[in-house]
C-alpha cells in the first residue's frame, strides 16, 4: 500500500496550466512507472525506499490525472 496522495494539494505549476509541482517517485528504467508525486521529499524518498531501489526522487511538473511528470523543473522560491 502506497502513501496516501494529496496531488490535489499540489502548488499550481505556473508555467502550465493544469499541471502541479510536486516530489515524484518513479522508476527511471523500462518500465517507466510513476508512483505518485508529493508535496514534501521526505515523504516521497519514503516512498520510493518502499518500492526499492529501482525507484527514485525528483522535483518536477505533473499534469493531474495522468502518468505526466517533467523532471528537472527548477523548485519554488520560498
Amino acid at each position: 500500500m502506497s502513501i496516501r496522495s494529496l496531488v490535489k494539494n499540489l502548488p499550481a505549476d505556473p508555467a502550465r496550466p493544469g499541471w502541479v509541482l510536486g516530489w515524484g517517485v518513479l522508476r527511471d528504467r523500462h518500465p517507466w512507472h510513476l508512483v505518485d508525486v508529493y508535496v514534501d521529499q521526505t515523504t516521497a524518498r519514503i516512498e520510493a525506499e518502499r518500492r526499492g531501489d529501482s525507484y527514485v526522487v525528483e522535483f518536477g511538473s505533473h499534469r493531474i490525472g495522468s502518468s505526466d511528470f517533467i523532471c528537472g523543473v527548477s523548485l519554488p522560491e520560498g
